[in-house]
């Protein structure tokens, strides 16, 4: 079994804190830093009930890997849900053969001869063994070749030049059908009608291609329920200045991040400036509207976009009425499941 390494451990590199839930709780033990460079710390989550093994092996990962990897302990799924809400975690190694909707799941096994039988991107790693073992494995899992693996995550834009017309219901039910990694809905309406305080930093640092994205990211995106909301922003003036590029880059960081395997936005029709954006989803959704003036409307933005040399992106939307049902309801998943590709010109 795994020892405590009190012997080899800085005590000034190790901080420990409890941080108390609803129904469990979450240890947390902080590596150092290299001073004056840009690391790119991979967040670890340990899930057991055997609290004094979980937290034996958080230390010393800390201490093995200061430098790769920040490992936390969560003595139950209610704790690990709760600080999911707020932050990201990489990876989440689990004493129980049991994935969490939304985060990459491994299996911590005490029977060295299991074998993997579990579905989707499980892993399995024998629990009582060497550290330096253990390390080894989460090094393979956590790097560029695997995680290229996950990159792969379905990018879709919800735009429509109509109001009213059912977009952001759709947006979130198009998030909510990923059953991989979990959807991630990401809001840039004309003005928020959600209620949460936008994150309105999250444009600059992608405007400056900052390093500190993934971070911001993790404490901006909001967890309700099995989907994840980051509203980027509250009124159309705060992402009027967003580009193509923009988009581009955060969807390449998102992907990169490995979390989410659907990323829908929420676009409103006012809150973008180039419609140039709409080139940087997988799939368009235009919802409509039957009426005469709808119809006109959608002619009209038809024309415009095909002049301005989008005819051949924007022919590959769905265009859709959207029921008058909520996101999550039989009749939204039917209606986005009987959707057929239109030609929009």
């Amino acid at each position: 079994m795994l020892q405590p390494m009190k012997q080899n451990v800085d005590s000034e590199n190790v901080a420990h804190s409890w941080i108390t839930e609803s129904r469990g709780c979450v240890r947390v033990s902080s590596p150092s830093e290299k001073r004056g460079e840009t690391v790119r710390v991979r967040s670890v989550g340990i899930c057991d009930t055997d609290i004094e093994y979980a937290t034996v092996l958080m230390d010393s990962l800390n201490h093995k890997g200061r430098d790769e990897i920040r490992a936390y302990v969560f003595s139950d799924r209610d704790a690990l849900r709760k600080y999911l809400e707020k932050n990201d975690l990489d990876i989440v190694l689990f004493g129980e053969e049991k994935e969490e909707p939304g985060v990459r799941s491994v299996f911590l096994s005490d029977n060295p001869d299991y074998k993997d039988t579990s579905v989707s991107e499980s892993r399995v790693i024998f629990k009582y063994q060497s550290v330096s073992i253990i390390f080894s494995e989460l090094q393979k899992l956590l790097s560029p070749a695997e995680i290229s693996v996950r990159k792969r995550c379905r990018f879709i834009g919800v735009y429509s030049p109509l109001g009213r017309c059912g977009k952001t219901r759709l947006a979130m039910a198009l998030a909510a059908m990923d059953e991989v990694r979990g959807g991630l809905y990401i809001g840039l309406e004309n003005y928020s009608g959600a209620g949460e305080i936008p994150c309105t930093d999250v444009f600059y640092l992608v405007k400056q291609r900052s390093g500190e994205i993934t971070r911001a990211l993790e404490s901006a995106v909001i967890r309700k329920g099995d989907l994840c909301f980051l509203y980027a922003s509250g009124t159309y003036m705060d992402s009027r200045d967003v580009q193509a590029s923009d988009i581009e880059w955060l969807n390449q960081e998102l992907a990169g991040s490995g979390r989410f395997s659907t990323v829908c936005y929420d676009i409103g029709s006012a809150a973008i400036e180039d419609l140039e954006i709409l080139k940087n989803f997988d799939l368009l959704y235009i919802p409509i509207l039957p009426d005469s003036v709808s119809e006109m409307k959608l002619t009209l933005f038809r024309k415009m976009v095909r002049s301005m040399g989008l005819g051949e992106e924007i022919a590959r939307a769905i265009e859709i009425e959207v029921p008058d049902a909520e996101p999550d309801s039989p009749e939204m998943i039917r209606a986005i499941v009987n959707s057929s590709r239109r030609q929009v010109f």
